[in-house]
């Protein structure tokens, strides 16, 4: 059997098949990458936000719990 040198054998159909679905999952995991930075990011600011606020609050004296206990 004889495939016309324009049709793609069955080999080439199939490796391009693995490609395309190797391409389109690099594209979704480059994706997924891009959220997961700018989650990154995101989180870095808030926790320095919440940082800068710690800081600006005065100190407050420690709390200590009162003590129920009765002595003999």
């Amino acid at each position: 059997m004889t495939i016309p040198p324009d049709e793609p054998t069955p080999l080439e159909i199939m490796r391009a098949a693995d490609h395309a679905a190797h391409d389109a999952e690099i594209a979704k995991l480059n994706s997924r990458v891009r959220e997961l930075e700018e989650t990154n990011t995101a989180l870095g600011k808030a926790i320095g936000l919440l940082h800068s606020m710690n800081e600006e609050e005065p100190a407050e004296p420690p709390t200590t719990p009162e003590s129920t206990s009765s002595s003999p």
